[in-house]
């Protein structure tokens, strides 16, 4: 499960640049 949260997080983060502080506040407890 933690190797998929993390891949979709590095999918989104190819396709959306991380420059919402809604993606940062979603990233730091899913990792």
């Amino acid at each position: 499960n933690k190797a998929e949260g993390k891949c979709l997080i590095e999918a989104l983060d190819a396709i959306l640049p991380p420059t919402r502080p809604t993606d940062k506040a979603l990233r730091l407890p899913l990792q």
